[in-house]
């Protein structure tokens, strides 16, 4: 009897262990999907592809703001170049004088500056800069109301056939020159020009084909010509130099030949003015490709008009390097 009713409450009891096990596995499951839930809400997963999106219109649009910006530049660099280009060499030369002998002194016989821009006078070197009138057309320069933002000198060709003077002598001379400049013009950017050659050195004239002298004065008269101490220098020159060609050369009947065989090589006076202006930390102006025949006269001293015109473009490429200059 007793073992029935033992078996009848176990036959009871076990629908309920089945239920209270449902139950719980309810209960832990819904405690785990709760759990998991307010894992998320707490963590929510962000949706990146509209940031994205917006990263990706905001590079495109700084990328097109640069390149327009970059087009600006580039067009408003070629508009100041075109009208660079389209200035004279008076206009481009605006606030700039060419100071020296009668090499700069064609700069404005041959019409490429005007005379306000070139302060010059026949036979000034820097080997006598008072008694030859260099130091006068300096002090002229720094008397003006204006100082010239750049003064290029053009000089040396003088003391090279006249004086006679060594290189180093010549450049020593230069140097107190280039100082006296640099004391009286602290503000003025000095640029030196190299001496340009004598493919022959003859007694019809010196480099500018005339030995004008450039005066300041209100007068537009011509200016005088006074051209014999240079004749007597340059016979004497040329005479020693035929009679020493003659030791060493077959003597020739040819003109042109004649005329070489006197020729100034000034290779050693272009190189010291080159040492000296990295001492002195002025601009070197190099015009010594311009030696060819056809930029001088048939006397081989003379430059002509073009060799003007390719020496003021080799002045303003090395004074103003921002521009196209051809």
């Amino acid at each position: 009897m007793f073992e029935k009713n033992k078996e009848k409450m176990k036959e009871k009891m076990e629908p309920d262990k089945v239920l209270r096990f449902a139950i719980v596995a309810v209960i832990l499951l819904f405690l785990i999907g709760a759990l998991i839930i307010g894992t998320r809400m707490m963590n929510p997963r962000v949706d990146a592809t509209e940031g994205v999106k917006k990263l990706t219109e905001l590079e495109d649009a700084n990328v097109q703001k640069i390149d327009a910006k970059i087009q600006e530049l580039e067009q408003t660099e070629a508009d100041e170049a075109a009208a660079w280009k389209a200035k004279s060499a008076k206009e481009k030369m605006d606030g700039c004088i060419v100071l020296g002998d009668s090499t700069a002194l064609g700069f404005r016989q041959n019409d490429i500056l005007s005379k306000s821009q070139v302060k010059s006078k026949d036979g000034a070197t820097v080997s006598d800069a008072e008694g030859s009138g260099l130091n006068e057309l300096l002090t002229a320069v720094t008397e003006a109301e204006t100082a010239p933002q750049k003064l290029i000198l053009c000089i040396g060709r003088g003391d090279v056939a006249v004086s006679g003077e060594t290189a180093d002598a010549f450049a020593a001379n230069y140097k107190s020159f280039v100082e006296q400049v640099k004391a009286a013009l602290p503000d003025t950017k000095v640029y030196v020009c190299s001496i340009p050659a004598y493919l022959s050195l003859t007694s019809t004239g010196d480099a500018t084909g005339s030995a004008d002298s450039d005066t300041d004065s209100d007068s537009d008269a011509k200016d005088t010509t006074d051209n014999s101490d240079f004749k007597s220098s340059t016979d004497s020159k040329s005479s020693t130099d035929s009679k020493s060609n003659s030791d060493s050369d077959t003597s020739s009947d040819d003109s042109s030949s004649s005329k070489m065989s006197t020729a100034l090589d000034v290779t050693s006076y272009n190189e010291a003015l080159k040492a000296l202006c990295k001492e002195e930390k002025v601009k070197y102006v190099d015009t010594t490709d311009l030696t060819d025949a056809s930029y001088y006269g048939e006397d081989g001293s003379t430059m002509t008009k073009a060799y003007y015109e390719a020496c003021i473009n080799k002045i303003l490429e090395a004074a103003f390097r921002n521009y196209v200059i051809q």
